[in-house]
């Protein structure tokens, strides 16, 4: 018994592991506001996310004055966790309110969003190349532009 649930304690932990730098992402596939499937792919070299309200408030804010590929232009995905958020607020009033926005959010609904490193009032931005995580960065909402100038 005591074995069966050591295993089963090392497995958990496993499934909720960190991902760190140097880390190869595994398929990476959520739904978006449209109910879309979006996965984050081998071209893609950044992600960004957002674990507040704020935080997601401010990105929507800059990409709503973005070009409506901008995104897609800049290889990025955009997820938001909203595992927290009531499912009442969730479907009255935030999806109605997403599904104005001219881009995709990728969102979370579960515990997956545990697997990322977050810090409280920030973005944190994941860097791939070739589905690898080449940096984590944690941005204030206002040097969100600047993740884009090169």
């Amino acid at each position: 018994m005591k074995k069966l649930l050591l295993i089963s304690l090392f497995s958990t932990m496993g499934l909720f592991a960190q991902f760190n730098i140097g880390d190869t992402l595994p398929q990476i596939t959520l739904k978006d506001q449209f109910d879309k499937e979006f996965t984050v792919s081998n071209k893609d070299t950044m992600i960004i996310m957002a674990f507040e309200k704020d935080i997601s408030v401010a990105i929507s804010d800059y990409l709503k004055k973005q070009p409506s590929a901008f995104l897609e232009t800049h290889h990025t995905k955009y997820i938001s966790d909203i595992s927290t958020m009531p499912s009442f607020i969730t479907s009255m009033f935030a999806m109605p309110k997403m599904k104005k926005y001219p881009f995709s959010v990728m969102l979370i609904n579960d515990d997956f969003g545990g697997q990322f490193d977050k810090q409280e009032g920030k973005i944190t931005v994941y860097k791939l190349k070739n589905q690898k995580i080449t940096d984590i960065e944690f941005i204030a909402p206002d040097t969100l532009s600047t993740l884009f100038e090169k």
